[in-house]
């Protein structure tokens, strides 16, 4: 997916695919630090991404957010499932289940920003920001939780990773066993820990560096805007 940034010698302003998306080249977007080594971000999706931010600090004193990918099976054939976003409607409101099952004494309030993305597959998948309300959900659960289990143990357990796993299985339809490496949590490149944040409600400095490690998904590259679909989307509360 070739990047058109310029116009003759002057900075695109607009999307290539789609004049209503807006370029965004500033390493700072609302003086916050932005990712634009990969070439330029959307507007648009900065603000989705901002808004569902301050949605989630505005209703709660703690936020608890991690970033995951969602992919499909490489055996999988492309069908309407993936011609269309219908996927992640199922996928939150699967997850959505999976959270209120949790006896918890608060409850986790889920806000999400996703982003579609397709380069050279003939698949898209989606990275997904997820926010919870941080007095309810303080953690994916342990690392061996991504060890293999058998078909009857596989992502059977109570911690939020599972109920990750669970809620894509739902949508795509595979047995437990197969849906390893189908849903990844990003992790440090050095410690191989995952990356997860926590941050209080006037902790702006936490806030900030969770915007500019989700900034990434607003990047215009790798974006199949041509497809005529939204890549991007946010919860609305």
């Amino acid at each position: 997916m070739k990047l058109k940034p310029t116009v003759g010698q002057r900075l695109r302003k607009r999307h290539w695919d789609n004049p209503h998306l807006r370029l965004w080249f500033d390493a700072y977007y609302h003086d916050m630090r932005v990712q634009t080594s990969r070439g330029p971000l959307i507007e648009n999706y900065l603000y989705t991404l901002l808004r569902v931010m301050n949605q989630a600090r505005r209703a709660n004193s703690r936020t608890y957010a991690i970033r995951i990918d969602l992919r499909f099976p490489e055996a999988m054939p492309v069908s309407s499932l993936l011609a269309s976003n219908a996927a992640m409607n199922k996928f939150f409101t699967r997850l959505g289940w999976e959270l209120d099952l949790i006896k918890i004494k608060y409850p986790h309030d889920m806000r999400y920003v996703w982003v579609r993305e397709q380069d050279t597959s003939d698949k898209p998948h989606y990275h997904v920001l997820l926010l919870f309300n941080g007095n309810a959900l303080q953690s994916l659960g342990p690392l061996s939780a991504y060890a293999e289990k058998s078909a009857t143990e596989a992502y059977a357990g109570d911690i939020l990773y599972h109920r990750l796993v669970r809620a894509w299985e739902g949508v795509i339809g595979l047995p437990a066993e197969q849906m390893g490496g189908l849903v990844n949590v990003s992790k440090d490149k050095f410690t191989k820990e995952l990356i997860t944040f926590h941050f209080h409600r006037d902790d702006q400095d936490s806030f900030e560096q969770l915007f500019y490690a989700a900034s990434y998904m607003c990047k215009a590259h790798t974006k199949p805007i041509a497809q005529g679909m939204h890549c991007c989307d946010g919860s609305r509360r």
